[in-house]
């Protein structure tokens, strides 16, 4: 079962109890009170996390649940402000991650069933030592084991570095989805209903039909093309990444894509 453990709304708060099922197993995912529920965009330092252990895995070497590294180095790769307002934004976001809490239960029989708690990041810190006129900053955050098991044990499926340029919430909620089910495939079709269930959005089947037309249109998803059929209300995630002329026409209209973003991003670094 995949199940939006993360919130979609950029900004922290949100404290509401979130609960979903699926035949006997149930997952319930609430936050301490004061810093509310982590968001998809405090999922940024999972995947930073998880590509820095996946890199040292890959390359031989030592490997533990706890993974440090700078500031400034997990800004630039996941396209983020360098600014001090992002340092700050990020102790919040360690925060969120570490208060969220998931519980869900396991059912061996009718008579012996198992019911189990965790978190999103066990634990976090960050050091900060000045160095005549520089500051230094290091983070280390510590994975579940949960986590840590899945990830040394699996292969993980990579995802595109575009993917940090995505700005909507439910739009990174999407290429997770087409991502998880599409995988290497060519495509992946489902119902607007049950997708619109699988990305946890509180928001009515009206609205989010009209938001999945409007990308259907655009197109601008890494890796995967999106297309909408009113006549069976379905949609469909096609692998851009596939050797056919439908994949090669879509995987240029993506680079020309790209590169517009690269020369806005351009333009506007020099601006400020």
């Amino acid at each position: 079962m995949i199940l939006p453990l993360l919130r979609q709304p950029l900004k922290g708060g949100d404290t509401k109890v979130r609960q979903y099922s699926n035949g006997n197993v149930t997952v319930t995912v609430r936050s301490a009170a004061e810093i509310g529920l982590a968001t998809v965009f405090d999922k940024d330092i999972w995947i930073y996390a998880i590509s820095k252990l996946q890199e040292a895995i890959n390359n031989g070497k030592p490997i533990s649940r706890t993974i440090a590294f700078t500031p400034y180095d997990f800004f630039v790769t996941t396209n983020r402000d360098k600014g001090g307002k992002s340092y700050k934004e990020l102790e919040k976001t360690l925060e969120r991650l570490a208060g969220t809490r998931i519980t869900t239960n396991i059912i061996y029989s009718e008579d012996k069933q198992e019911s189990i708690g965790f978190g999103l990041i066990d634990s976090w810190r960050i050091l900060e030592e000045k160095k005549g006129k520089l500051e230094i900053g290091m983070i280390e955050i510590t994975l579940p084991d949960w986590l840590y098991q899945a990830i040394t044990k699996t292969k993980v499926l990579q995802i595109s570095s575009d993917y940090f340029r995505i700005r909507k919430a439910i739009d990174r909620r999407l290429y997770e989805i087409a991502r998880k089910h599409c995988g290497n495939q060519h495509e992946f079709t489902i119902f607007l209903e049950n997708l619109l269930k699988k990305t946890g959005s509180s928001t009515a089947l009206k609205y989010f039909r009209s938001e999945i037309k409007k990308l259907s249109i655009l197109n601008d998803l890494p890796d995967y093309e999106i297309s909408f059929d009113p006549s069976t209300d379905k949609v469909t995630f096609k692998n851009r990444n596939q050797n056919t002329p439908q994949a090669e026409a879509s995987r240029k209209r993506e680079k020309g894509k790209k590169e517009v973003y690269k020369i806005k991003k351009t333009l506007l670094n020099k601006i400020n």
